[in-house]
């Protein structure tokens, strides 16, 4: 009986592993992690740099030009060739009175080596376009031995500002019905404001030679000026360095000037008609011109009548306390 008690466990074993292994396989299910790993722009295989979502930021003024880097390429190919770049920018979102030219835009490729980088520069010239915040897109072509790719890389944004604002204003000072020779005086205000990046600007200006400037009572908030005396007029170069948004005023008195008539003399004007109090204040590096300040006499019989120095021009200039002028010109 001993002998059988290992048989019919083996028996029973044997029947189990029988059992266990029949069946149908139907289905089998199973769940995994997947990480793709996103990199950046400049760890591609070709990269292309992007500073807070753009290729290049180009903040320019109104009516001025600007030369910058508009996007660096990077060639990161496993083959270690010699890859073959062009640009095709897009700038039918850009106003009108701007040109813009990229590198590479004729589709003139530039080589870039394995391993190596290249920056494409840009230029942009900016008339009296709208200010504005304004983007162009920017498509990247490259061929290599045995391959080519057609990139849509970051934007350039192009950021507009207004030029420089010039004004004139008549603080004090008689404009019509002015007797004929007798003295008066003005006294104006010439006011340029920055609206764009900071810079260096020339106002200039001439004071016909009805007037005499007073330079004891002329000044300016900021920045240095000269009067240059050319025949009987006087000529205004105004310097002044204003940041963005920044401005400055210039105040400047004149009076009509004496004039010598033989042992004696008479005070302009001598003759009817109206008077420009300035030829007309101009930012140079802009050609912007400011509002005009025509000052007029009282009315003459039809002999009497003369043309005086007809419209007024603005008037401009800046200066610094820090300088010594003479008393009155004359």
């Amino acid at each position: 009986m001993r002998k059988l008690i290992p048989v019919i466990l083996l028996m029973l074993l044997s029947s189990l592993i029988v059992i266990g292994s029949s069946g149908t396989f139907i289905y089998f299910n199973a769940e995994r992690e997947v990480k793709v790993a996103v990199v950046p722009h400049d760890e591609e295989y070709i990269s292309f740099m992007c500073y807070d979502g753009y290729a290049a930021t180009v903040i320019v003024d109104q009516n001025s030009e600007l030369t910058f880097d508009a996007l660096t390429i990077g060639n990161y190919l496993n083959e270690l060739k010699t890859v073959n770049i062009w640009l095709d920018p897009d700038y039918s979102n850009l106003p009108s009175g701007v040109e813009m030219w990229i590198e590479s835009e004729d589709g003139i490729t530039r080589p870039i080596d394995s391993q190596e980088y290249y920056t494409f520069w840009g230029n942009i010239s900016v008339g009296n376009a709208d200010p504005g915040t304004y983007e162009v897109p920017i498509t990247l072509y490259a061929t290599w031995d045995g391959g080519d790719a057609v990139i849509e890389t970051c934007s350039i944004k192009v950021v507009i500002l207004s030029g420089p604002k010039i004004r004139k204003i008549l603080l004090s000072g008689n404009t019509t019905n002015i007797p004929l020779k007798t003295y008066q005086e003005w006294v104006f205000q010439i006011e340029v404001k920055n609206s764009g990046t900071a810079q260096n600007l020339t106002i200039k200006d001439v004071i016909p030679g009805e007037f005499d400037v007073d330079l004891n009572r002329t000044s300016a908030s900021k920045g240095s000026y000269n009067f240059t005396r050319h025949g009987k007029s006087d000529h205004l170069e105004w310097n002044v360095e204003l940041g963005p948004g920044e401005s400055a005023y210039m105040n400047i008195t004149i009076s009509t000037r004496w004039v010598k008539t033989g042992k004696d003399g008479k005070w302009e004007f001598t003759s009817c008609g109206s008077y420009n109090l300035n030829e007309g204040a101009k930012i140079v590096e802009y050609g912007t011109v400011s509002n005009s300040l025509v000052v007029s006499t009282m009315e003459c019989k039809d002999n009497d009548k003369s043309t005086g120095s007809g419209n007024t021009t603005e008037l401009i200039g800046n200066q610094t306390g820090g300088e010594e002028h003479s008393g009155r010109r004359g």
